[in-house]
């Protein structure tokens, strides 16, 4: 694993009210006082009426770009319901009730912030379709700004059965959790644009042979020896019956069964019941229009040929420049309640098993093989 540096902290919906990253006060609805009118003057009849805190309806535009009103009474009825359902499964009271004379818009603020005060986790209120729903979220403990690449280079060092068992046990794992390889990445795109920006004529010899090197690593990358092995993880099996192979398998010294006993432990990981790490990509701050989008999970975990090369280096590089606008996403569990919702949202640990396990083994293919 890489970790990078940012100065912050896949996109489902559009959110409306957003949760603070881990503790703090979440901004909801906050009633502005009235200002009064001087006693000395008299006012402008035009500005006798109260002016509402808040305005009555909010427009936005839907996954079909067309404009909707989302502040309507079915609205408000559903996720009133919703909320209601939920609170009872806590088996408390909602302290609001939506009555009075208040605009459908104050009201869903205020049982935002009614549901928000029974809830342990973060919630968050997002336009899906043309309803709104209310969303419930928790954050996992997770490295923030750390890169997480799953190399291939050390395969090449073994030699006989544990060579197919650690291929084709990788090959499952980014079948599993849906894993992109390095080279379909913006950053890897920016990385090699840079070499472009370079002043040959400026480079004494030694820095013109890196990147002589550096550009015959690019090529090899897009259409050369590294592509086609890279390419190969994503085509047919290595062997069949991994299972089967694991149990039979011999290693020859010390490392390669440390190898062996992480790509069993492994294995719990990328069961038919285990969860994808990419189902934990929800985007808590949500924006319809960000001068910087956060880099995704899918951009964070990733395939790549070596973790030591210049290319993974650069592309660390562009990642971190990329995280100095904005925030990197780190795996979050999340549901959508209804009024049909009938248990209590309980995220699990697997963002924490999955990190655990992934340094073990990154680690010790790099240290020790």
């Amino acid at each position: 694993m890489y970790t990078t540096y940012g100065t912050g902290f896949g996109k489902f919906s559009q959110t409306y009210h957003i949760g603070t990253r881990k503790y703090g006060h979440k901004p909801g609805y906050q009633e502005q006082e009235e200002k009064k009118t001087p006693s000395s003057r008299k006012p402008h009849g035009f500005l006798n009426t109260r002016i509402p805190s808040i305005a009555p309806d909010l427009y936005v535009e839907n996954d079909r770009d067309a404009t909707v009103n989302v502040t309507t009474k079915e609205n408000l009825d559903f996720l009133y319901r919703s909320a209601m359902k939920y609170a009872q499964l806590l088996d408390v009271e909602l302290p609001y009730h939506p009555t009075g004379r208040t605009s459908t818009r104050e009201k869903i603020c205020l049982l935002y912030n009614a549901l928000d005060s029974i809830v342990s986790h973060h919630v968050n209120l997002e336009l899906v379709g043309d309803r709104l729903q209310f969303c419930i979220y928790h954050f996992h403990e997770w490295p923030d700004y750390t890169l997480f690449f799953m190399p291939i280079d050390f395969t090449e060092r073994l030699h006989g059965e544990i060579k197919k068992v650690a291929l084709e046990f990788i090959r499952r794992f980014i079948k599993h959790h849906w894993m992109m390889d390095i080279t379909d990445t913006p950053y890897f795109e920016m990385s090699e644009s840079y070499i472009d920006c370079v002043d040959f004529e400026q480079l004494d010899n030694e820095e013109k042979k890196d990147l002589y090197r550096k550009e015959k690593l690019f090529r090899s990358y897009e259409k050369g020896r590294i592509h086609r092995k890279l390419c190969r993880m994503y085509t047919k099996a290595f062997c069949r019956n991994l299972e089967e192979h694991i149990r039979n398998c011999n290693p020859s010294n010390a490392n390669e069964r440390r190898l062996l006993e992480l790509i069993n432990e492994g294995m719990s990981l990328i069961s038919n019941d285990s969860p994808h790490i990419m189902n934990y990509d929800y985007d808590f701050a949500s924006e319809k229009e960000k001068d910087f989008e956060p880099p995704p999970l899918n951009y964070q975990i990733l395939l790549v040929y070596s973790i030591t090369d210049t290319v993974t280096k650069d592309v660390e590089s562009c990642f971190s420049a990329d995280c100095q606008e904005t925030y990197n996403q780190t795996p979050v569990s999340f549901i959508f309640i209804t009024p049909e919702t009938e248990e209590l949202f309980k995220p699990d640990n697997y963002p924490e098993r999955f990190e655990k396990w992934f340094e073990k083994f990154v680690e010790h293919v790099t240290n020790n093989l």
